[in-house]
């Protein structure tokens, strides 16, 4: 063969033959090697989970993000799956909700609701969140502390009281430990359970004192708890025209509310020996009623008429309790609120007798569940009992009376788990 059909077969075999059979193929093509970090740390734009063990499995196909997103530098995608802690908390509508409150709780809400894109959302079955390493850190630390606890169930005493007046801090105000306070003056503390039990003692040889609540209820680890205990009061707030023609206008009834809501989220520590507690305290009151004559047409009678302006206050505690030792008392003041939740007027309806320092006291109490009910099978031991005793378990069973001597069973309360 000579040279020049030589050079006519290697021109043919190149135009029929792909180039990389050839080992000619173009090097600026190459695909670059990945460095030994970006295998572990995947970059901003990644749509694929961190390759920390933390993050979980990375999002395959059908959990990607939408078409569209926008990847923020230094930003992951972690998922966490929640179904063990929705499966314990399956009487509530939408379980995973706690967990995203305590999130907000911890991280607080600007780093979600800012400039750069962020995602948290949950299903019964996972939670998943886009935000940077820091904060997805402290996501971690939420999350399992639902799925992870030690106890699912926890059990609290909860008791609402009415105090004569602010004199029961005498004998225990150097044990109590404050842990928070409000913005109306409220004060937050935590005292031994035995102490606490000597403030009530104290506080029921006092006239005038009220337990608006006590009741020991279960509730979920992380889940929302509210106590509403309220009794309506009627007033004339207005007038409206019964007819066309007759009597004109008359006395318009209205209502208010006076009470005492409580909305409370415990969430055990990784030890199982202290809580989280995020407490919403509100209380309303209706402090009197301003009789005020006005002037209204009417066809029959006196155009001079009478309207009442309530007077009425709103105070609200919210804060979040942190480290609150189990098996010690949590005691929350609500501030002074004369005659909540009862009468308002003296002897004769004069002023004089009238309630004018009554303070809202919440005592909590909580432990695990199966360790109240363990408790509870136990069987106690005998002990002489005295006459005062006897004469407490009297006066515990006996109904409360509101103005006027009639026995009822007291204000109206209401307890349940909050929905979302």
């Amino acid at each position: 063969m000579d040279r020049r059909t030589a050079l006519k077969l290697t021109t043919l075999l190149g135009a029929l033959a792909p180039s990389r059979l050839l080992a000619q193929e173009d090097r600026r093509r190459a695909p670059k090697s990945r460095p030994r970090e970006d295998l572990e740390f995947r970059p901003a734009g990644s749509t694929t989970a961190s390759a920390d063990p933390a993050a979980g499995e990375p999002l395959d196909s059908a959990d990607a993000p939408p078409a569209g997103f926008v990847n923020e530098p230094g930003f992951q995608w972690r998922r966490y799956p929640i179904s063990r802690y929705t499966q314990a908390a399956q009487e509530q509508k939408a379980p995973q909700k706690a967990i995203l409150d305590w999130i907000f709780r911890r991280t607080g809400t600007a780093d979600w609701h800012g400039e750069r894109t962020a995602v948290l959302t949950a299903s019964k079955s996972e939670l998943r969140a886009y935000n940077s390493p820091e904060v997805l850190d402290q996501v971690d630390e939420v999350v399992e502390r639902f799925t992870d606890s030690i106890e699912d169930v926890l059990s609290l005493r909860i008791q609402v009281v009415a105090a004569v007046d602010t004199r029961w801090r005498h004998t225990v105000y150097w044990r109590l430990e404050p842990v928070g306070s409000g913005p109306q003056g409220q004060q937050i503390w935590t005292l031994r359970m035995d102490d606490a039990a000597l403030v009530l003692s104290q506080m029921q040889m006092q006239q005038g004192f009220r337990r608006l609540v006590d009741q020991r209820v279960e509730v979920v680890n992380g889940q929302t708890l509210t106590i509403r205990t309220f009794e309506p009061r009627t007033y004339s707030g207005g007038i409206q025209r019964e007819s066309a023609a007759g009597t004109g206008f008359q006395p318009k009834s209205d209502k208010l509310e006076e009470s005492v809501v409580l909305r409370l989220s415990p969430l055990l520590t990784y030890d199982g020996d202290a809580l989280d507690a995020a407490v919403d305290l509100t209380v309303n009151s209706v402090q009197a009623f301003q009789r005020t004559k006005i002037i209204a047409p009417r066809e029959v009678g006196s155009s001079e008429m009478s309207i009442d302006v309530p007077v009425a206050y709103q105070t609200r505690l919210d804060q979040t309790v942190k480290s609150w030792p189990l098996g010690q008392t949590l005691l929350l003041s609500g501030g002074i609120h004369p005659g909540v939740i009862d009468k308002k007027g003296g002897w004769l309806g004069t002023p004089l007798g009238a309630p004018s320092s009554t303070e809202v006291l919440v005592f909590l109490d909580a432990e695990v569940a199966s360790r109240a009910r363990g408790r509870a099978r136990t069987p106690a031991p005998d002990v002489a009992r005295s006459p005062a005793d006897e004469l407490d378990d009297r006066s515990a069973r006996a109904p409360a009376r509101k103005p006027g001597g009639r026995a009822v069973r007291g204000p109206d309360l209401d307890y349940d788990y909050e929905e979302p």
